[in-house]
């Protein structure tokens, strides 16, 4: 079984589906997190911070590298 939904948000429509077998077929309120789980992730993804990517390259003859700069919240 195959549930397509879409939600539309600031950030512009977000579509997407779920798919069951057929013999497993959630209750309308599991369906209904799930959605909203999907929903939850994309809007993360799309409001996170970009990464910033800083080159570096070693001296002739050496390959570059690329280092992760993006702050890090502080660990408890």
């Amino acid at each position: 079984m195959k549930i397509d939904f879409q939600f539309e948000t600031k950030h512009g429509m977000f579509s997407d589906a779920l798919h069951f077998p057929d013999d497993q077929t959630p209750s309308g309120e599991e369906i209904e997190v799930m959605k909203q789980q999907r929903l939850a992730n994309w809007i993360a993804i799309i409001e996170a911070p970009p990464q910033q990517i800083v080159e570096t390259s070693l001296e002739e003859g050496g390959s570059s590298s690329q280092e992760d700069i993006t702050e890090q919240p502080p660990q408890e």
